[in-house]
């Protein structure tokens, strides 16, 4: 038997040593464990923002229905398809790529991903600047998106689908270096405004118009067709439930701008003491989150700023709340005016800007992103929002929304918003003013 001093000596070495080898082990077989291990030394802070990223609204992405969609498509090897850049924010640029993406996997083709066309940063009504009398380039997907994410997802859900960032990749294939044209209207796609009617016949509609314009026998391998633009076409309720759920998950906005929304949400957590969890992706009761659309590049179908100020505070004076938060791309100048407003009916406005006053490194990141880039940040925060009104006007809006909407408990009570504005869409976690057409056409065609 050891004497007691012995033991004690070798257990000073060999217990820490012995855990040391348990901890690893059970870090190892449970990932879970691990994270969980992890956290226990971050602070509330890092937490607060790991969880943040890890736990999205709605829940994980459910590749399932993905999967379903790419088995029951006949695929083409050698079939290329490409789409026009596109201009314009979030909603509008997410909404081009999702549809780019989803003629592809309707025509059994192979992908190179659209671009995205920057606005003038000295003027962002002016979405197409002038590029010498050249076609739009653009930029890469990643100037909004996530495409890791997108290419891993796809790589799991949909193999068939080949995907290529950009033209580069196929640099070395003088076959597809000159595209030959394709549309919906030149498939012969019968289509209500944008919408396509009859989604039973377009696989066979696109590979017939591939037959009549290139001879199966005859035409060059690899062969691409090249698309313009594709907005507002694939009907979402043609799909089942959970595709059309799932399938705008595919474009998550890139990982910078989610970080300082997390930063920036935690603050305003700290600074109201909402008792925020991300991993419960939202509470019904803590901000209201307010989608003021008045910036230079807004069309006229958009109501004027006192209009929209006026209907915004007229919903958090009616609730319970003294404070709102309001994503804008406006300047300097019209925030102070409206948080002048709120401020003479004892309302508390709180922007994006004023959540990173207090972070040097985040407020400077926020100021190095563009104009469209900044409006992800305000995106994230507002998905987190425990009531939200927006526009049925816009595709940012219908994206929160329908989102949200994904949520449990979203078909409950809608929450009355008392306003002399019509209201286009309303479920218990949001609300969108409005009754135009346009916006039956995004509610009809989102994939959120």
């Amino acid at each position: 038997m050891l004497a007691s001093p012995r033991l004690v000596y070798l257990l000073k070495f060999a217990g820490p040593a012995l855990i040391l080898m348990w901890l690893i082990g059970y870090m190892i077989s449970d990932q879970p464990a691990y994270d969980s291990v992890v956290r226990q030394f971050r602070s509330e802070r890092d937490v607060f923002i790991a969880n943040f990223l890890d736990y999205e609204v709605g829940g994980q992405l459910d590749g399932t229905s993905i999967s379903e969609l790419c088995a029951s498509k006949t695929w083409t090897p050698g079939l290329m398809l490409s789409c026009d850049p596109q201009s314009g924010g979030f909603g509008q640029v997410k909404d081009a790529h999702l549809n780019c993406i989803r003629f592809a996997i309707e025509a059994g083709a192979e992908l190179v991903l659209p671009r995205i066309i920057k606005r003038d940063d000295k003027n962002i009504a002016n979405v197409r600047p002038k590029n010498g009398g050249g076609p739009y380039i653009g930029e890469f997907i990643d100037y909004l998106f996530d495409f890791e994410h997108l290419n891993q997802t796809l790589s799991e859900h949909c193999p068939q689908l080949k995907l290529y960032r950009s033209m580069n990749e196929l640099w070395d294939v003088p076959q597809v270096q000159s595209a030959r044209k394709i549309s919906l209207q030149d498939v012969g796609v019968k289509l209500n405004g944008s919408v396509i009617e009859d989604m039973a016949t377009l696989p066979e509609q696109i590979k017939s118009y591939i037959d009549r314009t290139e001879s199966s026998d005859t035409r060059p391998f690899p062969i691409r067709f090249k698309s313009d633009v594709i907005s507002s076409a694939f009907p979402t309720a043609y799909d089942n439930p959970n595709l059309a759920k799932n399938l705008g998950r595919l474009l998550r906005p890139r990982k910078d701008s989610r970080v300082l929304a997390g930063i920036a949400l935690y603050n305003l957590h700290k600074m109201y003491q909402l008792n925020l969890d991300p991993k419960q992706g939202f509470q019904h009761s803590t901000f209201p989150g307010l989608h003021l659309r008045t910036e230079a590049d807004a069309a006229p179908l958009f109501p004027p700023f006192d209009n929209q100020i006026a209907t915004l505070l007229e919903f958090v004076a009616n609730s319970s709340t003294v404070f709102a938060f309001v994503a804008t791309g406006e300047t300097e100048e019209h925030r102070r005016a409206f948080s002048k407003k709120a401020e003479a009916v004892n309302i508390t406005i709180v922007y994006k800007q004023d959540l990173l006053l207090d972070e040097p490194e985040g407020r400077e990141l926020l100021e190095q992103l563009t104009w469209d880039q900044r409006a992800l940040v305000d995106y994230e925060i507002m998905l987190r929002a425990g009531l939200t009104v927006g526009l049925g006007e816009s595709s940012f809006d219908w994206n929160i929304a329908l989102r949200r909407n994904s949520v449990p408990g979203a078909d409950g009570e809608a929450h009355l918003l008392t306003t002399s504005s019509p209201i286009q869409y309303q479920d218990r976690y949001s609300t969108l003013l409005g009754s135009s057409e346009k916006g039956n056409t995004l509610r009809a065609t989102v994939w959120p």
